[in-house]
């Protein structure tokens, strides 16, 4: 795990690469997608978690996301995320506010808005490499999270597995969630 704390604007955060937290839920349902194609790169078999607090207000923008990618040659990739109760077990290792329940899990509203930017984000970027992109991991706060945070979290994850944040220095991989924080 790799802290972020220079994020700027009370933004931190917390990274896991191909070494994720095992923050195992009950699946209650799976929402898949896929998209075609035009232009292939190669992104090596991979995992990455991305735990961010957007800010510190009492309502702040928390989300805590992980996917694993495995390559295969079908031209497209094959987006799931794994939807989980609202309120599965507590989890106590956060940064989240003190003050907000944290809960493992994606919940239906949130597993839309990962399953629909992680869409949206492929196809704009035209070059991703063509596999399986599962998002298995989450959590979020009871009242602290937002499609819009877990949107935000999608989005940095996937620019993230395409520069191969495995080979980055600590202070690489912050210059680059926090430019993507801005964009």
């Amino acid at each position: 795990m790799i802290a972020l704390d220079n994020l700027g604007q009370y933004r931190r955060g917390r990274i896991w690469i191909n070494d994720l937290p095992d923050n195992k839920y009950k699946v209650i349902d799976k929402f898949t997608t896929s998209v075609e194609l035009k232009q292939s790169i190669h992104i090596k078999p991979s995992s990455l978690a991305l735990e961010l607090l957007l800010s510190r207000r009492d309502m702040s923008n928390y989300a805590f996301l992980g996917v694993r990618f495995i390559p295969n040659k079908e031209k497209r990739v094959n987006i799931s995320v794994d939807v989980s109760l609202d309120e599965d077990e507590l989890l106590n290792d956060h940064i989240a506010m003190k003050s907000d329940n944290v809960f493992v899990g994606i919940p239906t509203e949130y597993a839309e808005a990962v399953l629909s930017t992680a869409k949206k984000v492929i196809e704009e970027i035209s070059q991703f490499s063509s596999g399986d992109l599962e998002f298995y991991i989450g959590a979020h706060g009871e009242v602290g999270s937002s499609k819009l945070s877990f949107s935000k979290v999608t989005e940095i994850i996937i620019k993230l597995m395409i520069v191969e944040p495995d080979i980055k220095s600590v202070n690489q991989i912050e210059d680059l969630v926090s430019s993507y924080l801005k964009s």
